[in-house]
């Protein structure tokens, strides 16, 4: 058995898994905002009761959207509760067993590479589209990472020059890495918001999305300039990178005729003669994250540990 924790901003999502990774136990809960104390005692609780559950102590890997550094300090902005704080370490002395990490991107490609979208791939490309863009890279059933683990932070890629001439108005948003005109200032569940603004639409993201499969013009408008950002930005990716597929992830990539829209705006995007690598929807959905949070315990050297 082991465990697996997906660290969200706003809800950590829980799960222990089998040999055979069925799950066994599953539970949801909100994150604490900035109370750090009472995240560790949230995570505690939850793994004592688990433990408890299945009569032993069983390893855990933590996936967060963020890195470790080279002092032990994860750097999550997004989850002010554990942000700066030596995380893995005060978890190990807590729960007297080894934890391990991972970037939440990572966790969900190394997911989707075992028995998912991208399982079999030699290079395999991740890219989560939530709240923002995460990205990861896996090789030969390997994890890439830096030093850091921050490798695959494609979300902070410029917007293209293409996109930009396609769409003069187009506003560059400021983005939260310090820089302008990211990625993932238009492409995430919160760009996707910005550009309802900038095309005349007050609806939310998923309103917009709904709308847009019933053929709504103003929701198509929309969608258009958001598909050909998104384009544009993977066939840079695939162009630098070459990679035998792509998998999507957050809960824009649940929605199949994205999928279709993106195929035929992608050749346009690639050197003259290139073909596109297909992309593909997850497999484990939603539980991608804390599944391949799990696998961190199993296979450790995905992981960097609490003892950094």
């Amino acid at each position: 058995m082991i465990y697996g924790f997906d660290i969200g901003g706003t809800k950590i999502a829980f799960a222990a898994y089998d040999d055979k990774l069925h799950p066994q136990l599953a539970e949801v809960h909100a994150t604490p905002k900035d109370d750090y104390d009472a995240f560790l005692a949230l995570i505690t609780e939850q793994i004592q009761r688990a433990d408890s559950h299945f009569g032993a102590k069983m390893p855990v890997g933590f996936g967060f959207p963020g890195i470790q550094n080279e002092k032990g300090a994860v750097l999550a902005p997004n989850v002010p509760a554990i942000h700066g704080r030596n995380l893995l370490g005060d978890l190990q002395l807590r729960l007297e067993r080894p934890v391990y990490g991972n970037n939440d991107a990572n966790c969900f490609l190394l997911s989707e590479s075992h028995g998912g979208a991208v399982a079999g791939k030699e290079l395999a490309l991740g890219l989560t589209l939530g709240t923002g863009v995460g990205g990861a890279l896996i090789h030969k059933g390997c994890l890439i990472s830096g030093r850091r683990f921050g490798c695959g932070e494609f979300g902070h890629g410029p917007v293209g020059a293409d996109v930009l001439a396609r769409y003069p108005g187009l506003p560059l948003y400021a983005c939260g890495c310090g820089r302008i005109a990211c990625l993932e200032t238009y492409v995430s569940g919160t760009g996707l918001a910005r550009l309802a603004q900038y095309t005349g639409s007050e609806q939310t993201g998923q309103q917009l999305m709904d709308s847009w499969l019933e053929g709504d013009a103003r929701a198509t408008t929309c969608m258009n300039v958001y598909l050909d950002i998104l384009s544009s930005g993977l066939g840079t990716l695939i162009t630098q990178l070459d990679p035998d597929a792509i998998v999507l992830g957050g809960g824009i990539s649940e929605t199949p005729a994205l999928y279709q829209a993106l195929a035929s705006r992608l050749p346009a995007c690639l050197m003259t003669g290139m073909q596109a690598p297909p992309v593909y929807g997850p497999v484990f959905g939603g539980a991608g994250g804390v599944r391949g949070a799990a696998l961190l315990a199993r296979q450790p050297d995905w992981a960097f540990s609490s003892l950094a």
